[in-house]
């Protein structure tokens, strides 16, 4: 009866995996020895299918295709279980990604990879009449960017997770580049060049955790809503020369590898720099802050200039650091500052610099030439009464 019941047992074994059948087949006919090594193969077999077979759906690359329809956007999202082969057999090319936006649909990519260029200056060239705007400040502005003609990009640019191995340029002189929809960068990793200069963003700018390894050019933008770059990690030379925010900027724990020129920026909304590195020389000179601006923690390793800046709100200087020297030359606080709490290795420069007078009395003596000049006073003060003492004796 047992041994009915070993031989029922192996031939059940058998049929879970044609693969083994002719094991079991010699296991049930033959010797009862040779019936046991055949029982013993047949169960290592099993165990190591199962444990060197993963889930399948650890296994599986999850696509999301992109709808059908003559208004259907291009659509990929590749899932985190993709392996690098996989990604590459799903590549979008520059071309695909700008005939999508030249037809005015909408890109939304999840980790992917992107080959080619993306020139903005193939789009179609839309002459549009001037718009009012509210400001002197902005007429300034669009008077630098000349809105007679236009390139657009209607919906949504969303390139998240993904690696972008081409250039990305809009480098016409002879207009602008209009985003109507948001644009989403997030966690992305450009491996060449970004120049959006002379571009109007409408809405919401997202580049927090974005890897720029080159130039990221932003001269002359203009962005209408709130932009977003914490913890982006930007390369050898970022510009936003005589660009305008007109909404918030959030630049928190952001790394400025090469030069960053934020020279005649407006910020209109307030402006955090928080913890943010600045590892070459940085110019903020002739900006202006309109709002609260925050440098708490931040480290400038190089030159520093923020000449002929303006601040017309709280500037929040606590903690930050200058390794190299710093220039605030001809800049204006309206408002007490708190430089006294910032850490210069260097005297900073205020020829002309329009302080409070309390900020400048205090801060005086903060700086490591200032204290030096208070000891030493110190030490004369003292020096003169020991002689006076001495004398008197």
């Amino acid at each position: 009866m047992s041994h009915y019941l070993q031989n029922i047992s192996v031939l059940s074994l058998c049929n879970t995996d044609r693969i083994l059948f002719r094991l079991c087949s010699f296991g049930t006919d033959a010797e009862p020895w040779k019936r046991t090594w055949s029982r013993r193969h047949v169960a290592l077999a099993l165990v190591s299918a199962i444990m060197t077979t993963p889930p399948e759906a650890e296994a599986v690359c999850v696509v999301e295709a992109p709808a059908t329809g003559i208004d259907a956007g291009l659509v990929i999202h590749l899932s985190s279980t993709c392996t690098p082969a996989e990604r590459e057999t799903h590549a979008v090319h520059g071309e695909a990604i700008m005939d999508a936006i030249a037809k005015g649909r909408p890109v939304d990519l999840l980790g992917v990879i992107v080959r080619g260029d993306l020139i903005f200056d193939h789009l179609a060239v839309q002459a549009t009449s001037r718009s009012p705007l509210p400001t002197p400040e902005i007429m300034k502005v669009e008077d630098r960017v000349d809105g007679n003609e236009q390139r657009l990009v209607r919906k949504a640019l969303s390139l998240r997770d993904s690696v972008v191995l081409g250039a990305v340029s809009h480098r016409s002189t002879g207009g602008t580049l209009r985003f109507e929809g948001p644009v989403n960068f997030s966690r992305s990793h450009f491996r060449e060049g970004v120049d959006l200069s002379r571009s109007v963003f409408k809405e919401r700018v997202e580049l927090s955790a974005a890897t720029f390894d080159k130039e990221t050019y932003f001269v002359q933008g203009q962005f209408v809503q709130q932009m977003d770059c914490r913890e982006t990690k930007f390369g050898s030379s970022t510009r936003f020369h005589q660009s305008t925010f007109r909404g918030s900027v959030d630049c928190t724990g952001a790394l400025f590898d090469g030069m960053a020129e934020f020279l005649e920026v407006i910020f209109e909304q307030p402006a955090t720099f928080e913890r943010s590195r600045f590892g070459m020389g940085t110019g903020f000179s002739g900006s202006r802050f309109k709002s609260r601006v925050s440098f708490s923690g931040a480290i400038f390793s190089r030159e520093t200039f923020f000449g002929f800046a303006t601040f017309e709100n709280e500037a929040v200087f606590a903690g930050a650091q200058f390794l190299g020297s710093v220039d605030f030359s001809n800049a204006e606080f309206t408002q007490e500052d708190d430089l006294a709490k910032a850490r210069f290795d260097q005297a900073p420069l205020l020829a002309q610099t329009k302080r409070l007078e309390s900020a400048q009395s205090t801060g005086l003596f903060q700086t490591r030439n200032g204290q030096y000049a208070l000891t030493l006073a110190f030490l004369i003060v003292a020096a003169l009464l020991v002689a006076y003492a001495v004398r008197l004796k």
